[in-house]
């Protein structure tokens, strides 16, 4: 996943929100949100068909959720590049499945890949960062976080756009287990990601067409190979309550659908 939109506030009515947004290459097999994972059956997620993970998943009963963003080595190599033994897309389930306040509790990070891991509920929204040599674990402050590949970083394109409209626009049902349209739990967040995937898309090749603050990814990579946003995930979440929403179409207004939890 490449941005992650979170409003966090334990004094609100809905404390939690989340808009997150996954960007991977079109040809990369994958499935949407269910009870995938023997190992974890409580647990509701979109599922990678190539390494069995996830980039986001949930725990219905608790209200909580775990999601993963690639992140950027501390020596400055690229992500993808050398060989890790493990698949990042198992930790949001080992996060969820961890029976104290440590999501990592028991992981050899320099098995995985850097990543940003965002674990949060009503009560807490922490992101930890691995680089491959450092962990970093933060809270969320109260508001509204644009996460990106490199983090918590208010000067990424991105985040100086973005931040500003989906605070003003921030969802805040009173009554979130009364509520099922998406329109309803979500307010406007839903029509700000359809316009963002109206506008000029992120890395729209390999010139400067694209535009950097563009939430919505596309890129032609060459030989057929199209790296793309392919889906979009709304969370709303209360002390007692979670309300999922996912759409692998963001650029049509109709095309979410409530998950059922």
């Amino acid at each position: 996943m490449c941005t992650v939109i979170v409003g966090f506030d334990p004094g609100a009515d809905t404390p939690l929100v989340v808009a997150a947004i996954r960007d991977e290459m079109r040809d990369r097999p994958w499935d949407w949100p269910g009870r995938h994972w023997p190992d974890h059956p409580a647990l509701v997620g979109g599922r990678d068909r190539l390494a069995g993970g996830t980039w986001l998943a949930v725990d219905p009963a608790r209200p909580r959720v775990a999601a993963l963003l690639n992140g950027w080595p501390w020596d400055g190599r690229m992500p993808w590049e050398g060989a890790y033994p493990a698949s990042r897309g198992d930790l949001p389930l080992h996060a969820l499945a961890a029976p104290g306040p440590d999501p990592l509790d028991g992981l050899d990070l320099s098995r995985y890949a850097p990543f940003h891991l965002l674990d949060a509920d009503a009560r807490r929204a922490m992101l930890h960062s691995w680089d491959g040599a450092r962990l970093d674990a933060r809270p969320l402050p109260v508001g509204v976080s644009v996460i990106v590949n490199t983090g918590l970083d208010p000067v990424d394109p991105r985040a100086l756009r973005h931040t500003p409209e989906f605070a003003r626009t921030r969802p805040d049902s009173e009554r979130l287990a009364d509520l099922a349209r998406v329109p309803d739990v979500w307010g406007r967040w839903p029509d700000l990601i359809t316009a963002a995937a109206h506008d000029t898309p992120r890395s729209a090749g390999a010139d400067d067409s694209g535009d950097p603050s563009g939430l919505i990814a596309h890129a032609e990579l060459g030989g057929g190979q199209v790296w793309a946003t392919g889906s979009v995930t709304l969370l709303a979440a209360d002390g007692e309550t979670l309300r999922y929403a996912f759409t692998d179409t963001p650029a049509d207004a109709d095309a979410w659908r409530p998950i059922d939890l």
